[in-house]
């Protein structure tokens, strides 16, 4: 009996162990999946679009040595639900404030890659105080025709079989997730009031920010960064030369860079 009672223990200890690397907070009408990784100050990194906090899981060791690393699959992605298959980057904002607020964290810095750093962009303007400094990559102030026309040509139907295993591995509802995922490309390339951030809007983000932007970005050209970066008052501009829009895990070298010059600018040493 006492070794079936410790063994018990020891099973349930185990999970309740595990079960502190995954959790879901209800918030906004979605379930947001998260993951919480180290100690100290909050640092939230958001995915870009069809893709999953997965993304990150090679940076998670370094950041986690400096910061409370939390990784969350926006909604509808990855293990996060979204009942009303609804996508906008102004929802995604305010999912992640949400998660903010059910974690009781009032202010963090923050790291988004496209539709991430978007979705961090919005929350800049949303709230100025909250956001300590953040680093956004790949992303847009708005949709240029470039990235529409390049949308409108991706669909379940046109991706080749490595694209879609290797989008199953990031979503667990295999092809109907993904589907509903991509038919909202559509919504993204007629829409123009959901990412759309002009030079007056973005110089009232007063949060510190680190613009990293491939020069070879397929999506979004790389005058649009330049503009952010005019707008933005306490900006930093990093181009990468010869990246296009995943520009910052590509080249393993190019990872140790990016992990070592976005946690010196974290830091806070830059604005010295």
């Amino acid at each position: 009996m006492k070794k079936l009672l410790i063994l018990t223990i020891l099973f349930f200890g185990l999970n309740t162990i595990s079960a502190q690397d995954g959790n879901f907070v209800e918030t906004n009408g979605v379930k947001l999946y998260y993951e919480v990784h180290g100690e100290g100050e909050p640092l939230v990194m958001l995915h870009g679009f069809t893709l999953s906090h997965t993304i990150w899981d090679q940076f998670v060791a370094n950041f986690s040595k400096e910061y409370q690393v939390i990784l969350v699959d926006l909604r509808g992605h990855g293990r996060s639900t979204n009942p009303t298959e609804v996508f906008t980057h102004k929802e995604f904002a305010k999912d992640i404030y949400g998660l903010m607020d059910s974690l009781q964290i009032n202010t963090f810095k923050a790291i988004g890659f496209s539709s991430g750093g978007i979705t961090l962009t919005h929350m800049a303007t949303m709230d100025t105080s909250r956001i300590e400094g953040m680093v956004i990559i790949g992303s847009a102030s708005f949709m240029p025709e470039e990235a529409r026309e390049r949308l409108a040509t991706i669909s379940y139907e046109t991706m080749s079989d490595d694209r879609i295993n290797w989008w199953k591995e990031h979503h667990p509802g295999g092809e109907a997730q993904i589907r509903v995922i991509l038919n909202n490309w559509e919504k993204i390339v007629s829409s123009y009031d959901d990412t759309n951030f002009t030079p007056p809007y973005l110089s009232s983000i007063i949060t510190p920010t680190l613009i990293i932007h491939g020069d070879r970005d397929a999506f979004f050209p790389v005058d649009m960064p330049i503009t952010s970066y005019k707008a933005i008052p306490n900006s930093y501009l990093w181009i990468v030369p010869n990246f296009g829009h995943r520009a910052f895990d590509d080249v393993p070298l190019w990872a140790d860079t990016f992990t070592n010059v976005t946690l010196q600018f974290l830091s806070g040493e830059w604005n010295d």
